[in-house]
């Protein structure tokens, strides 16, 4: 539905769009594409969390990096293509420190889940501003969100000795929970000063309440495959009763800043990664030493 109204809006306001999208400024632009740019490395940061749990230690950052920036790419287009662009790719960029696909394929549950338990935050403060949530959703949200991670921690237990489970672990680990917990705390933090600063570029609502309606708006909206739809749909969704044209016009820039980071943050991390040496393990070049001076001469 939302979709369509976008559509009807720019076929029948498309000049009033235009003004709003006229009147935005560079630092507007410029402001949402940098917290992008840290949303997309903290996303990463939790998924090298989660890999440390599944066995992905020897694995470096810059494989890592590398793997999601391509994912990135592909979720831009069509969000359910992430997760299978980023396990072929960390395969190809990870080389021999990278885990087996079965011990990867469960990795994206416990960030999915404490971003569940996020979201499920920004849907009690949005609840404040609408009366289309009720008050007691969020909390029912959150309380199905944790018991979903007990019910995983509880199956990491006992299935932990099959590969499978391996991307379970981080859910056991209490270093690794809290940390992975923080990041994802992070990098919703880091949406909302996104979506703020165009909100407030466009002179959009920018209290809390609000600003926490659009983000939530396009959670649920991102499940869709609107690919980079989902933004206009989402501002149209959560905004479009205060200005139609201006919320269609904010959804359109907060989705050429995801576009813009994404580019950004794919060729400096594949730059990266093709300019520096890749490290050797120390205990890799001990055993190259030892066998050096091992090798009878001649």
């Amino acid at each position: 539905m939302a979709v369509g109204l976008v559509a009807y809006i720019v076929l029948t306001r498309g000049s009033s769009v235009l003004v709003a999208l006229a009147a935005v400024t560079p630092l507007t632009i410029g402001g949402a594409v940098a917290a992008h740019l840290l949303t997309l490395s903290l996303r990463t940061e939790a998924w090298r969390t989660v890999l440390r749990a599944a066995g992905g230690e020897r694995l470096e950052p810059r494989a890592v990096h590398a793997a999601n920036a391509g994912a990135f790419l592909a979720g831009t287009l069509q969000g359910q293509a992430a997760l299978p662009a980023r396990v072929a790719l960390l395969r190809r960029y990870g080389g021999a420190g990278a885990p087996p696909t079965s011990q990867v394929a469960l990795a994206d549950a416990p960030i999915v889940m404490f971003e569940v338990c996020a979201s499920a935050i920004l849907a009690a403060i949005a609840s404040t501003a609408v009366g289309t949530i009720p008050r007691w959703a969020p909390w029912a949200m959150l309380a199905g969100a944790l018991a979903i991670l007990a019910a995983l921690r509880l199956a990491y237990a006992r299935f932990r000795h099959r590969r499978i489970a391996a991307g379970l672990g981080v859910i056991a680990d209490p270093d690794l929970r809290n940390r992975l917990a923080l990041i994802v705390g992070a990098f919703t933090a880091m949406a909302f000063v996104r979506t703020w600063i165009v909100l407030g570029g466009f002179d959009l609502p920018t209290d809390p309440a609000h600003v926490c309606l659009v983000l939530f708006t396009m959670g649920a909206v991102g499940l869709l495959p609107l690919g980079i739809g989902t933004g206009p749909a989402a501002t149209v969704a959560a905004l479009g009763t205060t200005n139609l044209a201006t919320a269609t016009a904010a959804g359109m820039v907060v989705s050429a800043a995801t576009i813009l980071a994404v580019l950004i943050y794919a060729g400096a991390v594949w730059a990266w990664r093709a300019l520096v040496p890749e490290r050797v393990p120390l205990a890799a070049a001990v055993a190259v030493e030892v066998a050096v001076g091992e090798t009878p001469p001649g």
